[in-house]
């Protein structure tokens, strides 16, 4: 098994859409499938990944017919440090192959090979791989993002912004419903701060459990890694 310099180039698949994602505006990552684009909108939106790196490696082996050939993963994902005062543990950098779940049923043979060999390359290089399909992908976690997205880039009152935040923060965790109770006193205004609470949580000012469906039963509470002097 050799690594090779010699990755493949995004280009049109058909039946499929490729593209670019302007990953945290820092910068723009190929992608070749809405499969692939919806996985970078799950790693952009989680603050434990640090990096991630499209098509990082090609590796050339031999199959089972003798022939030389290569393997690409789609894409290698990187974590943040962890901190050492809460004695968390390194997360090994992932190695990921993104197919639909249809793809595999119908080529398993002609993909087994190539996913040992993923497996064999991260594991001789302190990595884990692993193979995304839908089931891993478009979850609840993602139609949460999408529905944040709507929020995200509407700009609301700085004032009513600082009083959320310091309600929450006096009360460790509140559901959404008690912050719009508690702060606002009319349905229009209730209507416009629900709003400013979900671009909260799409800019990461408050977190909240991604999981199931965000609605004004979820609980809400602050991002201690945000200072309250970078609220804008």
């Amino acid at each position: 098994m050799k690594i090779s310099t010699k990755n493949r180039k995004i280009g049109y698949t058909y039946g499929s859409v490729s593209g670019h994602f302007a990953f945290r505006k820092e910068k723009s990552i190929a992608f070749e499938s809405t499969l692939e684009r919806d996985l970078l909108t799950l790693l952009e939106f989680n603050d434990s990944v640090s990096d991630v790196v499209e098509q990082p490696v090609t590796i050339e082996y031999t199959n089972e017919n003798g022939r030389d050939v290569t393997y690409t993963p789609d894409f290698l994902v990187f974590f943040n440090e962890p901190d050492a005062d809460l004695l968390r543990m390194q997360r090994k950098p992932l190695l990921i192959e993104v197919k639909p779940r249809d793809r595999l049923i119908k080529d398993w043979k002609k993909l087994k090979k190539k996913f040992q060999v993923g497996i064999q390359y991260a594991h001789a290089n302190d990595m884990i791989f692993k193979v995304y399909d839908e089931s891993r992908i478009r979850n609840m976690y993602l139609k949460n993002i999408q529905f944040l997205k709507r929020y995200k880039r509407l700009t609301y009152n700085r004032e009513d912004t600082m009083n959320i935040l310091s309600l929450v923060h006096s009360n460790g965790s509140l559901s959404v419903e008690h912050v719009l109770e508690h702060l606002f006193a009319t349905q229009e205004q209730k209507g416009i701060a629900l709003g400013q609470i979900w671009n909260m949580v799409a800019h990461r000012q408050l977190l909240c459990s991604m999981e199931t469906a965000l609605n004004i039963k979820t609980l809400v509470w602050i991002n201690e890694e945000i200072e309250m002097g970078e609220v804008i």
